[in-house]
């Protein structure tokens, strides 16, 4: 079974240190709280599309999720906008 969460917690955790910026700064960026920021890294909740939405515009870069559930694969990228670079 795929675990969802912790996939999207990778993506945003890695995103943000690419970054070079804080938990606190990704939460007043994104309207949140620092411990809520904390929890998706941490794999602790998995967030909404809008949630997602919200993080990615956050972090100046565009969401891309690749679902292949008969291979137990998820693949969460958030990258850059206009660029191809993996986060």
């Amino acid at each position: 079974m795929v675990d969802y969460a912790h996939q999207l917690a990778k993506g945003v955790r890695e995103r943000r240190r690419e970054l070079g910026i804080s938990q606190s700064e990704l939460a007043r960026r994104a309207g949140m709280t620092q411990p809520g920021i904390s929890r998706i890294e941490l794999g602790g909740t998995t967030p909404t599309l809008p949630l997602l939405s919200r993080l990615a515009g956050a972090m100046d870069s565009e969401l891309d999720i690749h679902l292949a559930p008969e291979h137990g694969q998820v693949i969460v990228r958030f990258t850059s906008h206009g660029t191809e670079d993996a986060a």
